[in-house]
């Protein structure tokens, strides 16, 4: 069984924003159980960080939160020490009415996300191993809620908020499972009231006993408080959680935020980003693995589905997804979805298949200063190479043609190649695409204002002007049209009455308009609103099936009202800062 989080479906946000560490970081998870022997303060992480619990009794604790919490943005003091363990366990002991739903409790500055969770244990026999084997002891059967809660800043994003709700659903359900199939809530259970029994008697006994050290011997000897230290640490560290619980139900998460990284300080990832890259991936986009691919696969969990393991065998960054997918024997479909996968848990993003044509320039924010450290890291994976070098050839949208030595290997593997790839993993370089703009003249870019103008141009200039009026236009459609371009030219002819006036001016005055070929050609783009500068050169020949060539004549010929723009591609700008 794998429990892993639903991933990008379940975001609701906008562009990327700014954040802090202490929006993103929990301060605290806590475990709290109830059933008929009453509501207990499991097990907390970290334990250390309270100092202490100042003793506050209950009653004034409910009290405050009817107070208004409003401090300032600026001013957040986390103090947890205010909650002492009774406190917390009745807060966070919910009724079962309340059990399968979003917990969600806001005191003062401190958000507590949880998914309680109601079940029955002790309905089979245990194990008190949890594994195979163990002493078994029939039980009966008994109803238990069990909470698992994140202590956050309470000025967290709601994104923030719902992700950490997620991963506590993700981790009551894996218990959940755990203890119908052996019990290993239970014994769990049963281990860490016997520590607190046991830790509390000595307590009595002796004054000066750290009120932390129940805590410290639970984690010591209970599988399942690891495992919650593990999950804290996980999210803190990096976002990502990969552990099985009891040895047998792998529980897979992912923080996007933290996950996948900006150069700009306080800039954070926004998961809908995800959502949009994905809506927005057409089968001419490709992907780049952020690691090697044994370490790829080495990470992926047993149970993955073959069809990842066949995608990333077949893997290459000059294929695209419509490539892969045939290479790889799956649906477009399929490879889209493993591409999403892949996408939200960082380990590969979106680029176009890597061309001698693509064009590259340093991305924004990217770390300039000397012998920083990318600097270090790119010259011990290509030494000899200086990275601010490198990135100075970049400082314009340049072409990768114009890097390759005439006699070096063109493949992925040669040099060249792989420190572009090198870069493009780091985000160092952005890709820039070429976008048209159907500019006719009379709009801002050309010479004439009205039809007067333009005859009075070929007056003076009759070896310039191949079709002199509107009329001679019509008379070269209708002998086109009896020679088989009926069709074709019908549509063409359409296009261009829909046209203003000083548009079909503009383009009377070009020779190449009396090419039917070339003509029927830009029509034809101009219909299906290619030219408003919105769709990329890349996308343009994927849709239409036209080879580059082809387009930059087509170019090169009305470039009297086509205007090209360099920018990047929008679906693949998301992983950048701004």
């Amino acid at each position: 069984m794998t429990a892993t989080n639903p991933g990008p479906a379940h975001s609701t946000s906008e562009a990327p924003f700014r954040l802090t560490d202490s929006e993103t970081n929990p301060m605290c998870i806590y475990l709290v159980k109830n059933d008929s022997k009453g509501d207990k303060l499991l097990f907390r992480y970290p334990f250390h960080s309270f100092g202490g619990p100042v003793k506050v009794s209950l009653n004034d604790h409910k009290r405050s939160l009817h107070k208004d919490a409003g401090l300032e943005k600026t001013a957040r003091p986390h103090d947890l020490t205010i909650f002492t363990d009774d406190v917390i366990s009745s807060l966070f002991a919910v009724k079962m009415e309340l059990c399968d739903r979003k917990f969600e409790l806001k005191v003062n500055n401190v958000r507590f996300i949880g998914h309680p969770m109601q079940l029955q244990t002790g309905g089979n026999e245990s194990t008190s191993g949890g594994g195979e084997g163990g002493n078994k002891k029939p039980q009966s059967p008994s109803i238990i809620m069990i909470n698992i809660v994140f202590a956050l800043d309470a000025f967290a994003r709601r994104q923030i908020s719902n992700c950490y709700y997620d991963l506590s659903k993700i981790l009551g359900v894996a218990l959940r499972h755990e203890e119908k199939r052996c019990a290993y809530l239970s014994s769990q259970i049963k281990d860490m009231l016997y520590i607190h029994d046991t830790m509390a008697n000595e307590c009595d006994l002796d004054s000066s006993t750290d009120n932390n050290k129940h805590f410290e011997k639970i984690l010591e000897t209970s599988s399942l408080a690891l495992d919650l230290k593990s999950v804290f640490e996980g999210v803190v560290t990096n976002g990502l959680i990969k552990l099985k619980v009891n040895d047998w139900v792998d529980v897979s998460f992912c923080l996007p935020h933290k996950v996948h990284h900006f150069y700009r300080d306080g800039q954070y990832f926004e998961p809908e980003s995800i959502n949009k890259c994905l809506k927005g991936l057409r089968p001419y986009h490709g992907l780049l693995l952020m690691a090697e691919r044994k370490v790829l696969l080495d990470n992926l969990p047993q149970d993955s589905s073959p069809s990842i393991v066949r995608l990333i065998n077949m893997y290459n960054p000059v294929k695209s997804l419509e490539t892969l997918s045939a290479d790889s024997d799956l649906t477009l479909a399929q490879v889209f979805n493993i591409a999403g996968h892949l996408i939200y848990w960082g380990d590969a993003i979106v680029i176009f298949p890597l061309s001698e044509t693509n064009m590259y320039a340093i991305a924004p924010n990217v770390p300039t200063e000397r012998n920083n450290k990318f600097a270090k890291k790119f010259e011990k994976r290509f030494p000899g190479q200086k990275l601010l070098e490198v990135m100075s050839e970049f400082s314009f949208p340049t072409s990768l043609q114009y890097k390759m030595c005439p006699i070096e290997d063109k493949s992925s593997g040669s040099t060249t190649i792989q420190m572009l790839i090198w870069l493009l993993q780091h985000k160092m370089l952005l890709q820039y695409h070429t976008y048209v703009y159907f500019m006719p003249s009379s709009k801002g870019l050309g010479y004439y204002n009205d039809e007067s103008e333009f005859h009075d141009y070929n007056n003076k200039h009759p070896s310039e002007a191949p079709m002199t009026t509107y009329q001679t236009l019509s008379e070269n459609w209708l002998q086109l049209s009896s020679g088989g371009y009926s069709s074709s030219m019908s549509s063409a002819e359409e296009m261009f009455h829909s046209l203003d006036e000083d548009e079909q001016i503009a383009l009377m005055h070009i020779p190449a308009s009396a090419n039917p070929d070339d003509f029927r050609l830009l029509m034809r783009l101009l219909k299906q609103g290619y030219l408003s500068g919105e769709h990329h050169l890349e996308e343009i020949m994927y849709l239409e099936n036209i080879r580059r060539s082809e387009l930059l004549k087509l170019l090169d010929k009305f470039k009297d009202v086509l205007v090209t723009v360099e920018m990047e591609d929008p679906i693949i700008s998301n992983f950048y800062s701004h």
